[in-house]
């Protein structure tokens, strides 16, 4: 039986975390949860169309909490950090953040993630869903490094959208308007301690409040809520849409640990010919060498708009009707007027203009393959 032909409800319990903003979500009319490294995440507002438009006209934010930290701390935290991704992270100086893949040791992805470098030997990991504490403290268990994993009490609340730097200039009377693309800094609103970096899920212009007190969360949320106001700002969640447009990936839907960092486009994340050993490398060299079997595209599907997200994958197929691949999300996009998504196809089918077919649960529809992104994520602050 078909789970879309029954109630869908979630139980919220004492078994399943609660972020600092729970109870601000239930205010301001959070319409579903899921579950999302341990923590219920909001799945919606107003709707996924009308929080769209709210994202790419005005300004958003939300609760991201469920996005759990990672920090990393003692003598050897910077070895440590070297040591788990095929990024060359020896310009990371501190202040800067980057997007780094975590590798097991047959190329396989354990998960994506923003690094945050605060100190000289204090690192923040903002991982995708996945047991990312875990992983990373069973490999300092054995990696003779002197380090400490722990999850510490932090918990983002992202802010999006173009008008989104005029919100943080308001919050902050100005004084991160130099913050950089990708920088992080310590602060605080009203004595709320939060470290706040540009970074985001979203697509758009992003700053991420890392707020460090979850028993101020509530409070932190009014506050924002009260300052965007002014210009036009709504509270919502992920957004599928805009995401999706921006080819910006969740793991566990889009790729998962069957997959390396070279089937999803991110080989600019790896360095092979760094001087260290990290988690992975014999394997992606490997890996490498033997050339794609299979690549991560956009999709492009005919019919009526797609206006929710497939429960499951749905199987791609060539015109014999054989399996080529699965397709893992899609929407219908208000900017291109059509249905976009997300696939991983055999390499023999991966060049854009590809004809190929999607199997949806009620019919077969005709699909393209295109370029990714749609949309470039948006990266300038404007403040005029």
């Amino acid at each position: 039986m078909s789970t879309s032909k029954l109630p869908l409800l979630i139980g919220i319990g004492s078994r399943i975390r609660k972020s600092p903003y729970f109870d601000s979500t239930l205010k301001y009319g959070v319409t579903g949860f899921t579950v999302y490294n341990k923590m219920y995440l909001p799945t919606g507002f107003s709707g996924p169309e009308k929080e769209y438009h709210s994202l790419v006209n005005d300004v958003t934010f939300g609760d991201f909490a469920a996005e759990r930290q990672v920090e990393i701390t003692g003598p050897d935290a910077y070895a440590f950090v070297r040591l788990i991704t095929p990024r060359n992270l020896s310009k990371c100086s501190i202040g800067f953040c980057k997007y780094i893949l975590l590798m097991d040791s047959d190329g396989g992805i354990i998960n994506d993630a923003c690094l945050l470098r605060l100190e000289d030997n204090k690192f923040w990991i903002s991982p995708g869903d996945g047991d990312v504490l875990l992983w990373l403290q069973g490999i300092a268990i054995n990696s003779g490094l002197d380090v400490t994993v722990i999850e510490p009490d932090v918990s983002p609340l992202q802010i999006s959208g173009p008008k989104s730097g005029k919100l943080i200039q308001k919050l902050f009377n100005g004084e991160h308007d130099d913050l950089g693309y990708y920088k992080a800094r310590e602060t605080s609103i009203e004595k709320i301690p939060m470290v706040i970096a540009r970074t985001g899920w979203s697509g758009e212009l992003s700053y991420e409040l890392y707020l460090q007190d979850r028993k101020l969360g509530n409070e932190l949320f009014e506050i924002v809520y009260e300052a965007a106001k002014e210009f036009n700002g709504a509270v919502i969640a992920p957004n599928t849409i805009r995401t999706i447009e921006g080819g910006l990936l969740s793991y566990g839907s889009d790729f998962g640990r069957e997959h390396s960092p070279y089937t999803i486009g991110l080989e600019r994340l790896i360095d092979l010919d760094q001087d260290i050993d990290f988690i992975g490398k014999e394997a992606l060299k490997r890996i490498n060498k033997a050339g794609l079997k299979e690549k991560l595209v956009g999709v492009e599907l005919e019919g009526e708009p797609i206006l929710k997200v497939p429960e499951n994958f749905w199987p791609v197929l060539d015109d014999k009707d054989t399996k080529i691949g699965r397709l893992s999300r899609c929407f219908f996009s208000p900017r291109l007027e059509k249905n976009i998504g997300l696939a991983i196809v055999d390499i023999h089918y991966s060049k854009p203009g590809t004809e190929i077919i999607v199997q949806a649960p009620y019919e077969k529809i005709s699909s393209i393959v295109v370029d990714l992104p749609w949309f470039e994520a948006e990266k300038e602050v404007n403040l005029d």
